[in-house]
Order: C-alpha cells, then sequence, then structure tokens
C-alpha cells in the first residue's frame, strides 16, 4: 500500500497479521533536508495512528514495529487504517475522509479521489489527483487519461473545483 505525503507519493507500507500480532514495514525516500519524518496510518472516524519514526535504512528511511491487535482497538482501530502518510507532524496529514475530501459534482473525479492508490493534494482552487502509471497497475485516472501529464512513472490530473473541470497543463 502507498504512503503518501504533502499529496506526493513518499513511500510503501506492508501490513502483515500473525494472530494477535500485526507488523507494519514501512520505506520511502530519504527527505530533503534532512527532516525527521513519521508514518501515521488513518482510517475515517478515527485519529491518527502513529506508526513509528522513520530510521536510515540504505538509500532510504524505514519504519518496522509491531503492535497487538489489542493495543489497536484500544486506540480505536479494530478495522486497520486503510491509508498512511508521512510527515514531520501530524498536522501534515490531510484533513478529513476521503469522501469529505472529494467535493465535485463529477462522479468519476469523485470515484477517483476515494481510491486508495490516488494521492489528492487540495491547492487553492484546484485539486491534484496523482497515482502510478506503469505497466500491470490498475490506473483510476484512465477516464482523464487526455488530461493528466505523466512523469516518473507517475500520472497527474489538475482538477479545477470551481470550474468542476481539469486544468490543461503543457508537460
Amino acid at each position: 500500500m502507498r504512503i503518501s505525503r504533502n499529496g506526493e507519493d513518499w513511500g510503501e507500507i506492508t501490513v502483515r497479521t500473525d494472530g494477535q500480532q500485526v507488523h507494519f514495514h514501512a520505506r520511502g525516500a530519504l527527505p530533503k533536508y534532512g527532516e525527521i519524518l513519521r508514518v501515521w496510518g488513518m482510517r475515517d472516524g478515527a485519529q491518527p495512528l502513529l506508526i513509528g519514526v522513520a530510521e536510515p535504512d540504505g538509500d532510504g528511511l524505514a519504519v518496522n514495529r509491531t503492535m497487538s491487535r489489542q493495543y489497536l482497538a484500544s486506540l480505536g482501530y479494530a478495522e486497520l487504517p486503510d491509508r498512511y502518510f508521512a510527515g514531520i507532524r501530524a498536522s501534515e496529514i490531510p484533513s478529513g475522509t476521503p469522501a469529505e475530501l472529494a467535493q465535485t459534482d463529477d462522479p468519476l473525479v469523485r470515484q477517483a479521489m476515494q481510491d486508495r492508490d490516488v494521492n489528492v493534494r487540495r491547492e487553492e482552487d484546484r485539486d491534484v489527483l496523482s497515482c502510478a502509471f506503469e505497466k500491470n497497475h490498475a490506473f483510476p485516472l484512465a477516464f482523464a487519461c487526455c488530461c493528466c501529464t505523466v512523469k516518473s512513472g507517475r500520472a497527474e490530473l489538475v482538477w479545477d473545483r470551481k470550474k468542476g473541470c481539469p486544468v490543461w497543463t503543457a508537460p
């Protein structure tokens, strides 16, 4: 599952259950300015769950943590998180559920915003949706592929919230 930071793809997390234990293994890119990054899990209706502080690991950062199901349930996570974020502080985590962030009349854009493989970054009057654009990966932005820009294996769609249409961008 992908981890986002500031609406961009940062890394990946693997969650494995073993009886009453849940193992989290997150891996991501080194930050530009040597910031100390934390990884959080989120689920609708729950407070952010701190998975851990990322530590240097080879050419990136990693978090390895094991939590009991009982401990997770005491924090409001009877169900595991369904999205993950990295940042310096909890205030960087997008507020609102994917459904609350999806404020558009377009049903396809709204559905894409709620897809767990799509990162949404809110700007002044637009939303920037991004997802993987790679062979053998689902492409949730296919309905608007002619409006996307693609670089480094990521597709990006800029959506004007006021006009309810894509913003045409030049590569």
